[in-house]
Order: structure tokens, then C-alpha cells, then sequence
């Protein structure tokens, strides 16, 4: 054990993925305790306020989308004989 890592830190998994995160671990040339705590440490987290900034912008960028949308239909251009629509 690492000098200053006395704790230990329990998780349940279930086989598959602890096989899945063994061969992760491997694949990296790391042991499973490194390659968690690298994982762990790039992860970010949210606070209550920050989860509704997010939501709240994600709605936003989903609006723009279905505008954009709502503009490239309407100026579509005509195909297989189809006129195109009056306006």
C-alpha cells in the first residue's frame, strides 16, 4: 500500500463490470485503484445551482436547434417534381 493511502474505499459491482474495469485498467498499463482515482479526479460534478444553469442552457441549445430546423424546411428546395411551398 502507497505511503499516505491508508483508506480504503469500497464499491459495489457487479462480475461484468469488474472484469470490464480490470481490463481497462490493463489496457492503460495501470492498477485498478490508479486507473479509478484518475477517473474519479477528471469527473465533474454539480451543484444543485449548476445542474439548473446546465438543464436550463441545454434547453436553450435545443430551442435553437428546432429553429434552425423550422428555417432549412421552409426554404427546402423542391424535388421529384414536388413545387415549392407559397408563401
Amino acid at each position: 500500500m502507497s505511503a499516505g493511502r491508508a483508506v480504503w474505499v469500497k464499491v459495489r459491482a457487479s462480475e461484468a463490470e469488474r472484469a470490464e474495469w480490470h481490463a481497462k485498467a490493463r489496457s492503460a498499463g495501470l492498477t485498478l485503484s490508479d486507473l479509478v482515482r484518475r477517473s474519479v479526479g477528471r469527473t465533474r460534478t454539480w451543484t444543485v445551482a449548476h445542474a439548473e444553469v446546465e438543464r436550463e442552457r441545454t434547453r436553450q441549445v435545443s430551442r435553437i436547434g428546432n429553429n434552425l430546423n423550422q428555417i432549412a424546411r421552409s426554404g427546402r428546395i423542391p424535388t421529384r417534381g414536388r413545387s415549392r411551398p407559397s408563401r
